[in-house]
């Protein structure tokens, strides 16, 4: 139970509802508890600041009063700030939503333009934290990439909202393209840990021995291959590197159960690799050239595919970047995409704040708070992942 604000204590009568004696004794424990959690009614507090001029008697110059150093210059204070950074952020609320939270809750009406100014403030903020994640995050000995599609409203071309997450950290950023440009600009161009990935050409410019694919990617186009429609060898081919691949999981899986000992899991691992690239090369010769297509390219990536089978701590698939992206997918969705670079700016960098505060246990709304508050305050910057 939580630490309690107010404490009653609740004595029973002092007549007996059975015998009808006055002398009832009451101990002092034990006790029934009863909680109830109730919250204060939401309000707004506005400071209002009256700024007078006056003109010399001299020399008839006008001066005019300065606000604090401490005082916010929008209408909107750094708590308040914060508050509509998350719901934008972590609760994936359109500015019109925000508005009309803002007002049923606060009572406090606010134009469009006064909130997406808000964020693009907070967007600012976040500069320096945004930074320090992708120079930590490009020093880190393994990251998963993952990269979505994300529309700009009025523009034909779709940009990329691309994310790589560490054991500890996520820096996303939405940039251009798809290319490999954007993923050496999210890696850095000298990378030198381990990568899981999907299947994108955008990766291929990585070193085989460091860079695993993701087995879940890979099983899903090989159970295309299976279920395809024509049947007769293509579908054979495809259905058996589609039980090889199953039995990956289900053997790295005994692994991680202690079901199995690691002699017993790399003899089998390698048993199940022969098998894999005999049927890859059956594969290479079917008559469908879109599935033909794919075994080739899985040939040319055998490195990468049994990368995991050198380090244990080495994952198999890709669903740690694929779970993080997608606050992403679901605020595209909800709040469709964004109408400026201030807007992409917003959410890469609050959905790297998110989502770090996420894998860390820690809240979002706290850490974003303390930095605002120190920037409006001109306070030293404050470490809030001791980057």
């Amino acid at each position: 139970l939580k630490d309690t604000d107010t404490v009653i204590d609740c004595l029973p009568d002092s007549t007996c509802p059975c015998c009808g004696k006055s002398d009832i004794f009451v101990h002092n424990n034990p006790f029934y508890r009863h909680q109830v959690h109730e919250i204060p009614k939401p309000t707004v507090n506005i400071s209002e600041y009256r700024l007078f001029s006056g003109q010399c008697r001299h020399c008839h110059e006008v001066v005019r009063a300065k606000k604090p150093d401490n005082v916010s210059q929008g209408i909107i204070g750094p708590n308040l700030l914060s508050y509509i950074a998350v719901l934008a952020g972590q609760y994936h609320l359109s500015i019109r939503k925000i508005r009309s939270l803002l007002k049923e809750q606060l009572g406090t009406t606010f134009s469009v333009g006064a909130i997406s100014e808000a964020q693009t403030k907070v967007a600012s903020m976040l500069t320096p934290l945004h930074h320090a994640i992708r120079d930590s995050i490009q020093t880190a000995p393994l990251v998963h990439v993952d990269e979505t599609s994300h529309p700009r409203n009025g523009e034909e071309s779709l940009r990329w909202c691309w994310l790589v997450a560490s054991e500890d950290l996520v820096y996303e950023k939405i940039l251009f393209s798809r290319s490999t440009h954007s993923a050496k600009t999210m890696l850095g161009k000298n990378y030198s840990g381990l990568v899981v990935t999907d299947q994108c050409p955008s990766y291929n410019w990585l070193k085989p021995e460091k860079h695993q694919l993701c087995w879940s990617h890979v099983k899903r186009n090989l159970q295309q291959i299976a279920d395809y429609t024509g049947g007769g060898y293509t579908a054979l081919v495809g259905q058996r590197l589609t039980l090889i691949a199953n039995m990956v999981f289900r053997i790295r899986h005994r692994l991680e159960n202690t079901d199995i000992q690691y002699e017993q899991y790399i003899r089998r691992m390698n048993r199940l690799r022969k098998s894999f690239d005999h049927w890859l090369g059956k594969g290479s010769g079917i008559v469908v050239q879109r599935y033909k297509g794919r075994c080739k390219k899985l040939q040319s990536h055998r490195q990468s595919l049994w990368l995991f089978l050198t380090d244990t701590s080495i994952p198999l698939t890709n669903n740690e970047a694929e779970r993080r992206i997608r606050g992403s997918v679901i605020q595209r969705k909800i709040s469709f995409g964004t109408t400026s670079d201030a807007g992409d700016k917003f959410r890469g960098r609050m959905h790297s704040l998110v989502e770090t505060c996420n894998k860390r246990g820690m809240s979002s709304l706290s850490a974003l708070t303390e930095i605002v508050q120190a920037v409006t305050l001109r306070k030293p910057y404050p470490n809030v992942f001791n980057l």
